[in-house]
């Protein structure tokens, strides 16, 4: 008798640590996976660890975009028709207006004036071909015959025989006539219209341009031609950047 209680003392103390085991525990089993998501919980601010969530609309709407035109131009560049020049510009739906130049000293200056039409144009880049009009005078040092299309260049004298940088053969004749008869005064003449006297030279012109804006590097390459000391068709050129109130 004391040997069956005591077998059913033990079987009751194992079936008791085996209800208690999470192991064997039917519901527990159910719910395991249950318990290996995280439990949420929706928050009336709608925050969560890494701050307040954004509205779908605000996501949406997002950054706006730059005008692509309809706004003004302002800047420096290089190039023609002053070498240095300052800009001022306006693009307005397709049109494109738009001034440039700079004056150094009383020969050396240029101005130029533009009036384009912009056929592609994004709130990035803006694409345009322009008809130009300018003017522009330099003194270059020692310039050389030819490159501009001139046959000659006038010297600092205007006696006789001495009115040309390069000299023509009834030039040459006057010259040495002179030299031999009035040497100090053929001295004098030859100082007059030496080669390191400087000239000034001038072109009005007409010309076609391509424009190209990106962002606020602007970039204008044509050619024109018109009439001066300059015969042959120049290349316009500007490179610069410029600021907008886009």
């Amino acid at each position: 008798m004391g040997q069956t209680l005591i077998i059913l003392g033990f079987l009751n103390v194992s079936v008791l640590a085996q209800s208690q085991n999470p192991k064997y525990d039917s519901n527990s089993n159910s719910n395991s996976k249950d318990d290996l998501s995280p439990e949420w919980t929706e928050d009336p601010d709608k925050k969560t660890r890494i701050g307040k969530e954004e509205s779908g609309e605000d996501i949406l709407k997002g950054k706006p975009l730059r005008q692509s035109t309809n706004f003004l131009v302002y800047g420096a560049s290089i190039g023609s028709p002053g070498g240095i020049n300052l800009n001022l510009g306006y693009y307005y739906k397709d049109v494109v207006l738009r001034a440039s130049g700079g004056k150094w000293n009383s020969h050396w200056w240029g101005g130029q004036v533009d009036i384009g039409y912009s056929f592609w144009k994004t709130p990035v880049i803006a694409h345009s071909i322009s008809l130009v009009f300018g003017k522009f005078q330099v003194d270059p040092f020692e310039p050389e015959i030819g490159r501009g299309g001139q046959n000659s260049y006038p010297s600092g004298s205007s006696f006789p025989g001495y009115g040309h940088r390069d000299p023509t053969y009834e030039d040459l004749i006057i010259r040495s006539y002179v030299t031999e008869q009035y040497p100090d005064l053929a001295l004098y003449l030859e100082y007059e219209s030496r080669d390191r006297q400087k000239v000034h030279l001038n072109q009005q012109y007409v010309g076609l341009t391509y424009d190209f804006l990106l962002g606020n590097f602007f970039l204008q390459v044509g050619g024109g031609i018109g009439k001066g000391d300059y015969k042959n068709p120049q290349l316009l050129i500007q490179l610069g950047y410029l600021f907008d109130t886009r």
